[in-house]
Formats: structure tokens, sequence, C-alpha cells
């Protein structure tokens, strides 16, 4: 009967597929058991219609072979003939295994995988309906999706994983215990990452070489699978919030009196830079097959990730007990609660106003810091290092804008290195409120914009043209710009200006920013609370909520006039972790200039106040009419480094 049946059997084409739908999904295990129970003979199917009877003309596929019993193979093609068709290759997926979606979904999650962005699918543009016709036209992969994007994912989560270990490596013995045994996400992290194991990501990737026909969707499961089923069991724990935690791993591991600080710090840099790129290249890139292979509606990213928890852990194979979820923030016992200090009132002269004054009569000795009140002139000292554009040299020295100009350009330079600085604004921030970070970006367009464009501009029409037309001031285009000018004042610099209006008419305020009188009272109030909670825990160096990176050497991209001051001294050359050139300090002094700054424009008794307001431009001595500039001063660093020597010499003593 058997030799009968091998003999004769021809069955139509498709037979076989309708009878292993029938059957159901099976593991090979089980297949393997079945085979070596009912034992089997090989059976053919005719490619087309028109296939023969004959042996020798015979083509199709092997349904079941044993031998002495064994388990059986499918996938192997067998017989010869013009009208042949390839089997299905060992291991790979159908369509079927993909779950079912709506038309709908389809063809956005195709779109999807076609677009610019992810590049998975080839796109043909106005020629895309070509693909319907052909076979497997819809579902195939661009070749380079697998040697070129998959490749370089599978390269960078193994250089993660490498670069982690490292770090746990090289970590002092004890700190070795905390991350064996500690409780706080940085050391489950630090576990968890450890023990990702590359070999099944390899092992699927290289599997895929053995289909000679092009990709398909279905064909990447398994790797997929692979690729996902570690990163997921991070990814929940706020990707944002990961470089966060390799930055207090560095810190806990840098405080160690003998740990390689700069290897720690490469190694540091290296794991969030691979973190980053796993992040935008791998979980975002791959994110529309992930979504093909266990969804069957279309999510947007990143809300996809929320929106099928379940699928995504049943389809990689893990519970959520296996995630690493952000700690919820413990609240404090009522008995370890501080004081909050208040901040200071705006514009009010305190001790940091005081402290302020004296350091920058230190970092620029001669320049007037300390006697404002008589008003000198700061353009011969300033001009040099800031290299102001024209306008500041008309400025009269009793123009109080004068001193708001030097003050904005050296806060601004301390700015260039408070960028480095990671901050965290308190509490909850209201809808349009402001914040350091956002004041820091708009801080140079004060001078760029505010003072350049919207003062300085009108400021030398004016003068040039009362220079030409002694009695111009006294016209009515005269008395327009110079009473736009006084209003210019009060928008911006000085809230409480008062002045005798020459015209009713109010010029429109075209400044895109808000008022610089804001942005002082504001900074300096975030910034002493900064300072409070640093000067509150600097004896142990503990973690800040407000800064992340306090204790860090200050880093100053592009070095100026104020960096190079600062370095002298803080003693910048020392970078250990012992310095006094850290970010705290910076922030210290970057306060104290802000402080004198808000004193000077939002205190009615302060002398800015105090000149009469009509002197906006510079008149000369000998014939009252505008005076376009004054001899520049050169010995600014010999001031310098004379104050520096002096004090060394009086420490000494």
């Amino acid at each position: 009967m058997a030799e009968k049946i091998n003999g004769t059997a021809d069955w139509a084409p498709g037979t076989l597929d309708k009878t292993r739908k029938n059957i159901g999904e099976i593991s090979d295990k089980d297949a393997a058991a079945m085979a070596k129970k009912l034992g089997g003979q090989v059976l053919y199917e005719r490619s087309s219609s028109s296939g023969s009877s004959s042996s020798g003309n015979k083509a199709g596929r092997i349904m079941r072979q044993t031998t002495g019993g064994g388990s059986g193979s499918s996938g192997s093609s067998a017989g010869s003939g013009s009208g042949g068709m390839s089997g299905m290759p060992t291991g790979r997926r159908r369509k079927e295994d993909l779950p079912v979606i709506s038309k709908k979904a389809a063809t956005i999650m195709d779109k999807l995988m076609m677009s610019a962005e992810y590049k998975i699918k080839p796109n043909y543009g106005m020629f895309n309906f070509i693909r319907s016709f052909q076979k497997n036209g819809m579902e195939k992969i661009v070749p380079d999706f697998y040697t070129y994007t998959i490749k370089q994912a599978t390269e960078h989560m193994e250089g993660f994983i490498t670069v982690i270990k490292t770090l746990i490596q090289i970590a002092p013995s004890t700190y070795k215990g905390k991350i064996a045994s500690g409780t706080e996400s940085k050391f489950k992290f630090l576990r968890n990452v450890a023990g990702w194991a590359m070999q099944p990501i390899k092992v699927e990737y290289i599997n895929l070489q053995g289909i000679n026909e092009p990709l398909l969707v279905a064909d990447l499961i398994p790797l997929i699978r692979a690729i996902y089923k570690p990163l997921i069991t991070v990814y929940y724990y706020g990707n944002t919030k990961i470089p966060k935690l390799i930055k207090e791993i560095y810190s806990d591991e840098a405080a160690y009196p003998d740990s390689p600080k700069d290897k720690l710090s490469q190694y540091a840099k290296q794991a969030i830079t691979e973190w980053l790129y796993i992040e935008t290249e791998v979980i975002k890139k791959l994110y529309p097959l992930l979504m093909r292979m266990c969804s069957d509606t279309y999510e947007s990213y990143p809300t996809f990730f929320n929106a099928k928890v379940g699928e995504i852990l049943k389809f990689v194979g893990l519970h959520k007990f296996d995630l690493l979820l952000p700690e919820k923030p413990k609240e404090p016992a009522p008995e370890e609660k501080r004081p909050k200090v208040a901040p200071p009132e705006k514009g009010i002269k305190d001790s940091t106003v005081i402290t302020g004054l004296k350091l920058l009569n230190q970092m620029f000795p001669d320049a007037g810091f300390d006697r404002l009140d008589e008003h000198p002139d700061m353009y011969p000292y300033f001009q040099p290092l800031f290299h102001f554009k024209d306008g500041f040299n008309i400025l009269s020295p009793e123009n109080p804008i004068q001193v708001i100009c030097v003050l904005q350009h050296i806060i601004e330079d301390c700015f260039q290195g408070c960028r480095n600085i990671t901050f965290t604004e308190p509490g909850e921030q209201k809808k349009g409120a402001d914040t350091i970070t956002a004041i820091m970006d708009d801080w140079s367009a004060y001078r760029e914009d505010t003072f350049e464009q919207l003062y300085c501009e009108p400021l030398c029409d004016l003068v040039n043209s009362v220079y030409s037309q002694p009695d111009f001031d006294k016209s009515h285009i005269g008395k327009k710009m110079i009473t736009s000018l006084l209003w210019q004042t009060t928008y911006h610099y000085m809230p409480n200006f008062k002045f005798e209006q020459l015209l009713l008419e109010h010029p429109t305020d075209e400044s895109k920013y808000r008022p610089l009188f804001h942005r002082t009272d504001y900074a300096r109030k975030f910034l002493t609370l900064v300072i409070n909670e640093c000067d509150q825990k600097a004896a142990t160096k503990a973690t800040c909520s407000l800064i992340e990176n306090p204790w860090e050497h200050y880093k100053f991209d592009i070095p100026n006039e104020v960096s190079k001051r600062l370095d002298v001294l803080l003693g910048a050359q020392n970078k250990t972790s012992n310095t006094t050139a850290n970010n705290a300090n910076l922030l210290k002094y970057t306060l104290c200039f802000v402080a004198v700054l808000d004193w000077w424009i939002n205190n009615p008794g302060s002398p800015a106040y105090a000149t009469e307001p009509m002197h906006i431009w510079r008149v000369s001595d000998a014939d009252g009419k505008p005076q376009f500039s004054v001899p520049e001063r050169k010995d600014q660093n010999k001031l310098f480094a004379d104050g520096i020597r002096a004090s060394y010499q009086k420490a000494a003593k």
C-alpha cells in the first residue's frame, strides 16, 4: 500500500498548506514526537495543474520524510523540471504569523515603513501600486535595512552592554557590593543591563542569512523579539532618565579617592552616547516592525509603547514584574522638613549685592563698581574688553543703561559656563512661566536686539542729527525720538523710571522678549534657592534637587573675559574633585552679578534713578555738542594681575 501511494501520489497545489492550517501551530518538539510515532513517506505536491503524474516530470515539495523512525523535516525541495517551485526555507515565517489587522491599519503601517524616516520597505513613489502585483510585494524588506540598520543596532547594543559592564568592573570594591545587592534604581539598572545576552540576537541575525529570497516582514519576527526583549525591561523606567542614572553612577564612583576619574568620565559619556543611539535608532526606528508583529491597530511613537504594554510584553515573553519601573518619590517625614528660605525682595540691596560689588571690583579693578553713585564712565574700561557696537560709545556716563549693558555682558559671559549645568525647576510650572534655561537662552538677545537694535540705532540717528543740527532736539521729530528712547528705558530696563514727557505719544514696544527687569528678578530668586541648597550640602557634596552636577569642574566651551578671570580667582588648574572651580561656585558668582543688576534696575533707591533722565548721550565739555568717543584704557589686565599678586602677598604675611 505504501509503495502504491509513494508511486502514484500527486497532490493538488495548496493541499499541504491547507493541511497545516487544519492541524494548527505545533512546536518542533511535538512535530518530532508525532513523526516518530506515526512514521511517514515522501509525498509530493504538484507545482501547477498541468503537472504530469509520471515520475520523470514530477515536481513539488516534500511533506515529510522519515529515516529509521526519525523526526520529519519540512521546507526542502524535491524533484526537478521546468514547472518546479522552491519550497519555504527551514524556519521561515509566513504572513499568517502576523496579527490580523484592518485594511486601514495595514495601509498606515505600510506607509510608515516606507517613509524616509524608517526606510524599512521599498518606496517606489507613484509606482508603489506595482508592489501589489508582485509576489509578497507588500511585505518585502529593503535589503539595506537588514544589512546596515539592524547590524548597526546590534553593534550599538553590544557596545552599551560592554561599557556598562566596564563601569561595574572598574568600580571600587565597596561600590561593587552596593551594585550586587542594592535596591536603588541605579543598582537594579546596572544588574539588569549587565545580564543582557547578545547571543540570541546574533543567532537570529545569522539565521536570516540562510534565506535566499527577499526578506519579508514576518521573517524578522524572531530577531525583533530578541532585540526588544532586553530593551523593554528598562524602557519604561523613562528613556530620558537613563542618562541621569548613568551620571549618578559616575558621580558615586568618582567620589572614591582612588577611583580612575578620567576613565570613569570617558565610560560614562560613552554609555550615555550609546543609550541615546539605542533610544533613537533602535527602539524608535524598529518600532513599526514591533507594532506590526504584536498590535492589531496603529499607534504613533511613543504612544504605542504605553497603549500596547500588554501586547508588547506578550510578544517578547516578559511579565510586568520583569520591568524596571521608576520608584515613587518618598514623602519626607514632617520632622525632616526644612524651612524654606524666603526669596529676596525685588531689587533689595542685601549682602548678596554688596558681595557682588566687591567681586566685580576684584575682577575689574578701578572700573568704578565701588563708586557707582558717582556714575563713572564705563566706556574706556570695557570697550576694549567687550567690543560693544556703535551706540555704546555715545551713552552718557549718567545714562543708567551704560552700567546695565556692562553688567548684562558680564552675566552673559557667566551664562556661557552655566549652559553646561543641568537645572531642575522647582515645583509645578504654570503654562508660560519663566525658567532659568529660557532666561539663559534669551539673555544675549537683550544685547543684540533690545539694546543694539531698538535703542542704539535710533540713538545714533538722533545724535547724528543733533550734531549736524544743534536745534534738532527741540523740533517735533527730535522730541519724538527722545521720547521714544525714554519709553524704551521704561519698557525694557527700569520699571520705576520717571521722566517729563515731551510729547503725549506712546511708542509701541517692539521687543519680542520679556522685560529685562522681570528676568533678573526671577534669575536672582531661583539662583538664591540653588545656592542655599548647595551650601547646605557642600560639606558632604551630596546630590542636590535643583542642580544635577554642582560639584563638577565648570566648563566654558569658549573662554571669555569673565571665564579667564574666574580661572585665576578659583584656581581652575586644579582638576581634582576638591577643586573650587566647580559649578556651584560659578553659580555663586553669577548670582552675585545678577543681584547687582537686579538692584540697579528694580530698586527705586539705586543710583540708576538719581540721574537726570534727559542726559542720554555723551556731551563735550568744550562746546556742548555730542561727543562720539573718549580714549580707551589699556591697563585692565595689568590692574587685575596686580590685584591678584597683592592678595597673595597679603595672604602670605
